[in-house]
C-alpha cells in the first residue's frame, strides 16, 4: 500500500524545515539538516547557523553566517523601495511592477546546492529562484508543491514522485520527471546533500552506489526513491534544499560552481555582484497563479544585498532604502516589535518552530570530551545574565526544541546556574590549563565571548582564551572538528527525525554534520525509530526522550530561543504568502528564511 498525497487547500506554513549541512547566522549558525541541514554560527550576538546549515540539507540549516556588529551603517547605491522601477499595473488592489531590496546577514559563494554551505541568506534567495518538490503544511505535514502527487509506502521505505505536467526551468527546457531525477541524483553525489541519500537501497554515491539504481525514472513524469530502511522524513527534506529543482544545464556546466542558479522559480537570477548584490528579474513563465488566476510574480525584481552588520542592517531599513531586512539579533527584537512597527511598517510572519542558539561542545576532544567539564563549565554560567546583556527578549533554552515545537519539555533537568557547585566539580576533577573559545571577528560576538570569558573566570577561575578568525572559517572548522565550543544556531525544525544528520554517531566522523561529534546509542536508536513513524504524537514522545540525554549528558550547552523578527517596509506588502491551486496562505519563516513570490509594492 502507498500513502498518496495530493494538493490539499490547507494553509501552508513555516516551512520547508531543514537546512543542509551547515546554517546559521552569527557566530553560531547552522540551519540544519535537512533536513536542510543549515545553517549555523555564532549569530549576531547573541547566537550561534544553515545552513542552513545548518545543513538546513544534509542535514538542511544553515550554516555559519555573521548578523552582529557595529560597522558602518551604509548600504552604497540600494535602491529606493518606493523607487518606480518599471511598469506598474493594478491588479485587484495588487501593483504590479517595481524592485524590492532584501538586505542578508551574507553572502552566497556559490549557488551549487549539493555541497554548498547554503544557509539563511543563501536559502532566502533560492526559495525566490527554486521552487521544492514539496512544501509543509499548518499541521506540520508534508504536502506536493512542485510535484503533482507525492506517495510513500507504508514502511517508508519507497517515495514515488510525481512532477506535475508543463512546468519549464528557466533556460526554457521542460522540468520532467527525468529532470527530477537528475537533480536527485546530483543531490545526492555532493558531500553535503549527499548525506541524506546515505542510505539508497543500493548504495549512495558517496559509497560506490549507482544512484541510478536507487532513483528511478519509471515514467515521463514519475520518480522512485527507494531506502534500504524506513525513512518517514524524507520528504521534509524534499520541502527544503534537497528539494529545490534544479535545470539539468546547471548541472551540465563545467563551471556550475560560479554559475548562476536556473530552477523554476518566480525569479530568475540574472546577476551577481560580490559582497554588492545578487540580481533577480521576473519570471514570464512561472507555472503559479494568484488567488484571482493572475499570473505571478508581482515584481519585476528582487535585489539581495549582502550586509553583514547587523547595525547597517537596521540603518538602512531606517532610512528607507531597502524594503525587507533578515535580523535576528536580541538587542534589536524591541526596537522592531514596538517602535519600528508603532510607525506603521511590519514584521514578516513567523513559525512557532524555531532555532535553539547553544554553546556547541566538541566531545570528541578535551576538554569537553569529558561530560564532568561540561557540567561543571555550564554551572559556572549564569545563563540568565547572558539573556539580558547579549539576547534580550529571547526565551531561556533547556533543550534543543523551543516551546511550540514537537520534543519540547520545559524541565528536562538540563544544570542551572550554580557558581558553588560548578567551582567545586572543578576542585574535583581539575581545571583545564584552558579553555579556547572560537568566535568570528565581528564586535558583536566578541562582546558575547567576553561576557562568557569573564563570567567563567569570575565565577568559577578559569583560564579562557577567545580565538577570532575570519566567517568563512566557521563552517570549515565545524565540519573539520577544528575547535573547542563556540557559539551556534540550529535545530527545531518541526520534527525530530530531521536532526538525524547532526546527532546521529555514523555522521561524526571526518567532515561530519555531528558538528559536535556526539557518539551516543540511546540517542542513536531513538533517531532511528523517529525516522520510522510520521505519527506527530509518536513523534513529539521520542523527541522529549531526545531532550532528555541531552540534558543528562550536556553535549550541548543551550542558551535560548531563537527569535527572528524580519522587519517588513510600510508599503510592502504579501511576504511570506503563498497561493496553490486558487487559495493564498501565508507561511511562517523558520529560521528567518523568506519567501518573496507574491510579494508587491504598493
Amino acid at each position: 500500500m502507498q500513502r498518496r498525497l495530493r494538493l490539499v487547500a490547507a494553509p501552508l506554513v513555516a516551512g520547508a524545515l531543514i537546512a543542509a549541512a551547515c546554517g546559521g547566522s552569527s557566530d553560531g549558525g547552522s540551519e540544519s539538516g535537512e533536513n536542510d541541514s543549515e545553517e549555523t554560527t555564532d549569530t549576531d550576538s547573541e547566537e550561534s547557523t544553515e545552513e542552513e546549515s545548518s545543513e538546513d540539507d544534509a542535514g538542511e540549516d544553515d550554516a555559519g553566517e555573521d548578523d552582529s556588529g557595529d560597522t558602518e551603517d551604509t548600504d552604497d547605491g540600494a535602491a529606493d523601495p518606493n523607487e518606480d522601477n518599471g511598469e506598474v499595473v493594478e491588479v485587484e488592489g495588487v501593483t504590479r511592477g517595481g524592485t524590492l531590496v532584501a538586505l542578508l546577514e551574507a553572502e552566497s559563494d556559490t549557488w551549487d546546492i549539493p555541497g554548498a554551505n547554503c544557509a539563511v541568506a543563501c536559502i532566502s534567495v533560492m526559495n525566490q529562484v527554486a521552487d521544492t518538490l514539496n512544501i509543509i503544511d499548518e499541521n506540520g505535514e508534508v504536502q506536493p508543491f512542485l510535484l503533482e502527487a507525492y506517495e510513500v509506502s507504508d514502511d517508508f521505505t519507497t517515495h514515488t514522485l510525481t512532477m506535475r505536467e508543463g512546468v519549464t526551468f528557466h533556460d526554457g527546457t521542460p522540468a520532467d520527471g527525468a529532470a527530477v531525477q537528475r537533480s536527485l541524483i546530483e543531490m545526492a553525489s555532493g558531500l553535503l546533500q549527499g548525506q541524506v541519500f546515505l542510505d539508497l537501497v543500493a548504495g549512495s554515491p558517496l559509497a560506490g552506489g549507482v544512484a541510478e539504481e536507487s532513483i528511478v525514472l519509471t515514467d515521463a513524469n514519475t520518480v522512485t526513491v527507494t531506502f534500504n530502511k524506513p525513512f518517514a522524513t524524507f520528504g521534509n527534506n524534499l520541502a527544503g534544499r534537497t528539494g529545490w529543482l534544479i535545470a539539468p544545464s546547471f548541472w551540465d556546466s563545467e563551471t556550475r560552481a560560479s554559475d548562476l542558479m536556473i530552477a523554476t522559480g518566480p525569479f530568475t537570477m540574472v546577476d551577481q555582484v560580490r559582497d554588492e548584490v545578487t540580481s533577480l528579474e521576473a519570471n514570464p513563465d512561472y507555472w503559479r497563479t494568484d488567488g484571482n488566476g493572475e499570473a505571478l510574480p508581482y515584481l519585476d525584481g528582487i535585489d539581495f544585498r549582502p550586509v553583514p552588520d547587523v547595525s547597517a542592517r537596521r540603518a538602512t531599513m531606517e532610512s528607507g532604502d531597502a524594503n525587507v531586512n533578515l535580523d535576528s539579533f536580541g538587542e534589536n527584537k524591541e526596537f522592531w516589535t514596538g517602535d519600528w512597527v508603532n510607525d506603521g511598517n511590519s514584521l514578516a510572519p513567523g513559525a512557532a518552530d524555531r532555532e535553539t542558539t547553544y554553546l556547541m561542545f566538541n566531545n570528541s576532544k578535551p576538554p569537553f570530551d569529558n561530560p564532568q567539564v561540561r557540567e561543571a563549565l555550564t554551572l559556572c554560567t549564569d545563563r540568565d545574565l547572558y539573556l539580558t546583556l547579549r539576547a534580550p527578549g529571547n526565551d531561556l533554552a533547556n533543550g534543543p526544541f523551543a516551546e511550540g515545537s514537537l520534543g519540547y519539555v520545559e524541565d528536562p533537568g538540563f544544570p542551572q546556574f550554580d557558581a558553588a557547585a560548578g567551582s567545586a566539580l572543578f576542585d574535583e576533577i581539575g581545571r583545564p590549563e584552558v579553555i579556547n573559545y572560537g568566535t568570528t571577528n565581528v564586535p558583536s560576538n566578541l562582546l558575547t565571548a567576553e561576557l562568557f570569558q569573564k563570567m567563567w573566570s569570575d565565577n568559577c577561575g578559569l583560564n579562557v582564551n577567545i580565538d577570532q578568525f575570519d566567517q568563512s572559517e566557521l563552517i570549515t572548522r565545524a565540519i573539520s572538528g577544528d575547535f573547542e565550543t563556540f557559539l551556534w544556531r540550529n535545530h527545531g525544525q518541526g520534527n525530530p527525525g530531521l536532526e538525524f544528520v547532526w546527532w546521529h554517531s555514523r555522521h561524526a566522523e571526518g567532515l561530519a554534520l555531528n558538528f559536535g561529534r556526539i557518539i551516543d546509542p540511546a540517542l542513536d536508536d531513538l533517531l532511528l525509530q523517529s525516522w520510522a513513524t510520521d505519527d506527530l504524537g509518536e513523534l513529539d514522545a521520542l523527541g522529549q526522550q531526545i531532550n532528555g540525554l541531552f540534558a543528562e549528558n550536556v553535549y550541548n550547552m543551550w542558551l535560548n530561543t531563537t527569535e527572528w523578527n524580519n522587519p517588513v517596509a510600510a508599503g510592502t506588502n504579501g511576504v511570506n504568502t503563498v497561493t496553490l491551486d486558487g487559495e493564498t496562505r501565508v507561511v511562517g519563516q523558520f529560521a528567518g528564511r523568506l519567501f518573496l513570490h507574491e510579494a508587491w509594492i504598493g
